[in-house]
């Protein structure tokens, strides 16, 4: 008497059971994504306080409550920062995900998730920001970097922290972009179309001087809000995204 035995097809595993590895890999290093991100955060916070300080001890005249101080540039720093670690992910990362065997699909998707944990994170930074400066009227002296009062018409804290998400969300991508496009291109094709972006753009803002159209630029972004120009530069995002997927599928790791 003779046994057969039946063996039940395999079920092939999915490429994106690997994604959770491929979103932990971006943080091997927890200092990138994770520590300096909020070191520099807060350095540039005190830092604009710093100076917030220093020009309201030269003018003992102000009034704090009607003449409040803003400086937002400081609230930049983080993001510039992101934008170039992304870049250094594009550009260090992307071969050892090669080397581990991820696709570049997964590997694109876990970077994108990245860069989705560490935008909202920094969104959700700024309105903690923000609401300690206004709850604290500007640390008692009325002086705002996050937390300035006008942006209430713009969208309130709310709509400032839903802004900066995705703002550090686009300049990762963008970052990562030319990180890619390096690994993509040739040297010779890489800055034809550097100076091409940077011809479209002077290009862009010649038109609109020679026609005199800033005022309606002006007026266009002064009917925004917070919200839609959330939504305009996450349509951005999502395009830039689609671009980085084109450009990664033939990119070498080498």
């Amino acid at each position: 008497m003779t046994t057969t035995t039946t063996h039940s097809p395999q079920t092939k595993r999915s490429s994106f059971a690997r994604l959770p590895a491929a979103f932990r890999l971006q943080f091997a290093v927890p200092w990138t994504f994770i520590w300096l991100p909020i070191a520099i955060f807060v350095i540039a916070w005190a830092f604009g306080y710093g100076i917030l300080a220093l020009i309201d001890s030269q003018t003992p005249e102000r009034i704090p409550a009607e003449d409040p101080l803003n400086a937002t540039g400081a609230a930049q720093a983080t993001i510039w920062y992101l934008a170039f670690m992304a870049a250094y992910t594009a550009s260090h990362t992307f071969p050892f995900s090669v080397a581990l065997s991820y696709s570049r699909r997964v590997y694109l998707f876990g970077t994108y998730l990245t860069f989705a944990v560490v935008g909202i994170g920094y969104g959700v930074a700024t309105m903690l920001a923000a609401l300690l400066e206004r709850a604290t009227d500007g640390f008692g002296r009325h002086m705002y970097i996050f937390g300035v009062p006008a942006l209430d018409d713009f969208g309130g804290i709310f709509g400032v922290g839903v802004f900066a998400a995705v703002i550090v969300m686009f300049f990762m991508c963008f970052g990562f972009f030319w990180a890619i496009l390096y690994r993509r291109v040739s040297i010779p094709i890489l800055w034809t179309v550097i100076i091409g972006v940077i011809a479209v753009i002077l290009g862009a803002v010649a038109l609109i001087t020679i026609n005199e159209w800033w005022p309606n630029v002006g007026m266009w972004f002064v009917d925004q809000s917070a919200f839609t120009l959330a939504g305009w530069g996450l349509l951005a995002t999502v395009l830039l995204g689609g671009l980085n997927y084109w450009l990664i599928r033939k990119a070498t790791a080498g």
